[in-house]
This record gives C-alpha cells, structure tokens and sequence, in this order.
C-alpha cells in the first residue's frame, strides 16, 4: 500500500494557459495527497472529488484587486480533512500554514502544509524585517509545532526555501535551525534536482513512513516555463519506527 505525494510551487499560476498546462500535468500524477504552495485557488483548480484546505488570505504582503484568491499554502486530499488548522501557532508569520488529518492507504496521516519565508521576506523600504528574519521565526513557531505532533504518523511538505546539502547558501545557524525544528523527521528530498537545480520543496516525514520512490515533475514548456519551480512527487509506505 502505497500513498502518492505531489508537492509543487506553482508561482501563482495566473495566465491561464499555464493554469491549465499545470492542472493536466499535477492530474496526471494521480496523487492521493497534493500540497500546492503559492497558489491561486481561483484559476488553478485540483480535481472536484477531494477536498481541499487553505492557509489563512493574510500572508504578510500587499496584494491588488483580483488576487484574493491567492494561498500561500493549499492542502487536497481524496478523502476528508478532520483536525484542520489554519494557524498554527501566534508567533509564525502569517497565511504560510494550514495542517489536517486524512484517511490514506497507509493508515490516518498528519500532514502539514508550509511556505517558510524566503531570505528578503518583508525586507525593503516598505517593511521594517531584517534578511532571513522572517524565515528564523517561523522555524522557531514550527519547531513547538512539530514537537506537540511527534506521536502523529506525519509529514511536513511545502517550500522549505532552503536548499539541502553541503552547497546550501542558507546560512548555516539557520540549517540548523530547520534541522532542530523537524527534529526526528527525515527529509526525503534532500539533494533531489531537475535539469541542475536542487529543489527547495521539500517532504520530510516521520520514522514510520518511508519513500519507496521519488521523482520530479517538470516544470519546462515550450510557452516558457509553468513556474519558477519544478514539482516533487513520492510514493510513500508504512517504514520502521
């Protein structure tokens, strides 16, 4: 038994073609669970029999008329949510978190849904954030989080923005720090690539679960690319505790 996951930052797949393009493409992974990070539930839509939770609209920048429907971090599943969390705790920078419980061929998983902030979130003349200050205090909210479900059958997907591996130009108190806050949890994906680029979306799970295969999807059409991204799939099983 086997659960099927596609994890992808779809840059907000606005043009319609590119919406569509994606759609065919995430549709054909025939995935059980699909974590969509930076997306638009208004022009790109997973398929009707699933259900889907969101994090918060409010994510922390300043968004125009017509893009209400923009999510940091989408949730689908084939079967129901129970346990849905839209926040998470207080202190994470907001909109960047949604969590639940669905029913899966290897038994009720946790899954949480995240979009850490990337190095120059809210940094500039219009906000008052230093680099990496964003990132930091979400991993610290993420790490009292993580530690509250370590008896879960869980995983942790979504953009990570950070790049696994000795290359990382992450700073290193801060891969310590993702490390620390994921504690026992595995991320399967490190070191995973596409066409020289190693992805920085990521799926890390619990010890009871394992990545019996893992893949790419491509992000490359001949219009120009669907996003600034490529998507992560895995196949996943009940593995040794």
């Amino acid at each position: 038994m086997t659960l099927r996951l596609l994890n992808w930052n779809v840059e907000w797949a606005a043009p319609k073609w590119k919406a569509a393009e994606l759609q065919r493409r995430i549709s054909q992974q025939v995935a059980d669970v699909i974590c969509l990070t930076e997306t638009d539930t208004e022009h790109l839509k997973l398929p009707q029999n699933g259900h889907s939770i969101c994090a918060q609209g409010d994510w922390g920048q300043t968004r125009r008329k017509g893009q209400e429907a923009r999510r940091k971090v989408m949730l689908w599943s084939r079967e129901p949510w129970d346990a849905v969390d839209d926040v998470g705790h207080a202190s994470l920078p907001h909109g960047r978190f949604v969590s639940g419980v669905t029913q899966t061929d290897v038994g009720a998983v946790t899954v949480i849904g995240v979009c850490i902030p990337y190095s120059r979130s809210r940094v500039g003349p219009r906000w008052d954030r230093r680099m990496w200050q964003d990132h930091e205090e979400y991993l610290e909210g993420l790490a009292g989080l993580l530690k509250r479900a370590a008896k879960s059958r869980l995983v942790v997907v979504g953009d990570f923005n950070q790049r696994i591996g000795q290359r990382s130009s992450t700073p290193v108190r801060l891969r310590a720090a993702l490390q620390s806050a994921l504690g026992n949890l595995s991320i399967v994906t490190a070191g995973l690539g596409f066409q020289g680029r190693r992805t920085i979306d990521h799926i890390a799970l619990s010890g009871d679960l394992a990545a019996e295969s893992l893949g790419v999807v491509s992000n490359v059409h001949e219009d120009g690319n669907l996003s600034d991204h490529f998507g992560v799939v895995a196949d996943l099983t009940v593995g040794d505790t």
